[in-house]
């Protein structure tokens, strides 16, 4: 896999994706959304692909828009036209049946903010600043901020985040749960690929079934999101590996007893 914007790399199971425009601080242009949904769209198709690492190289995980890389104007239409690329993008990072996990170090600002916040698991160093500042430029985050970040954070704290533009640390992300957790920068590539492998050590279609069942129940009743689960269900009974995984633990059970 081979892009102009991002360093890709996959070893035991687990895909690298770096944001590799370290002289632009990986601000995002319209090239990156194009690199970022045929990486995912080719990801989501590859059996030895189980995890999602995705960091940033050089000094942060990403600046936010490349304004440079954007004409102003334009009509609505064009502009609308130009939001969805961008969405789709992002969403195919969400709809991937793999876990996807942010290492997110030094500034994720912005649109960067946004592509963080379409994982499913965020990591990240002491140091590092977040923000959504759209409406200062008295624009709104239209790449998923405004619909997933109250989802992970809840409605007021969202609304804190997006409404006042302002910059928040590490440890309020955390305390919020905007992240998972905060780990040393020395450390944030190793704790990833740890949580990784832990990842891939499940079943593949569980993980990715289980993923999907979480993010759609989020705007079902509760009816809809145990119907949806007991779907899912049924698919992943019917996944070969889940006999073989069965009896793997069986065996393993029995060896175990005195």
């Amino acid at each position: 896999m081979k892009f102009d914007n991002l360093a890709c790399t996959e070893k035991d199971g687990i895909l690298h994706v770096k944001l590799n425009r370290p002289e632009k601080r990986n601000a995002i242009s319209p090239m990156v959304f194009w690199d970022i949904e045929r990486c995912f769209s080719e990801a989501a198709m590859q059996p030895s692909i189980q995890v999602i690492l995705l960091s940033g190289e050089g000094k942060g995980f990403s600046a936010g828009t490349d304004l440079t890389a954007f004409q102003p104007g334009g009509s609505a239409v064009e502009v609308r036209r130009f939001v969805r690329m961008a969405q789709r993008a992002y969403n195919e990072v969400e709809l991937v049946e793999k876990a996807v996990i942010a290492l997110i170090h030094g500034f994720c600002l912005g649109i960067g903010c946004e592509l963080a916040l379409a994982c499913d698991l965020r990591l990240c160093s002491p140091e590092t600043v977040f923000n959504i500042p759209e409406v200062v430029m008295g624009l709104i985050p239209d790449d998923g901020a405004s619909q997933r970040l109250p989802r992970i954070v809840g409605v007021g704290r969202a609304k804190e985040l997006i409404l006042t533009g302002k910059t928040i640390d590490a440890q309020k992300a955390e305390k919020w749960g905007m992240v998972n957790e905060v780990v040393k920068l020395e450390d944030l590539e190793k704790t990833g690929i740890a949580w990784a492998k832990e990842i891939a050590g499940n079943g593949p279609t569980g993980v990715g079934l289980a993923k999907r069942n979480i993010d759609m129940s989020m705007s079902m009743s509760m009816a809809d999101g145990l119907e949806c689960a007991g779907m899912a269900q049924s698919l992943a009974f019917s996944d070969p590996n889940f006999i073989t995984r069965i009896q793997q633990r069986i065996t393993e059970k029995i060896k175990k007893k005195p």
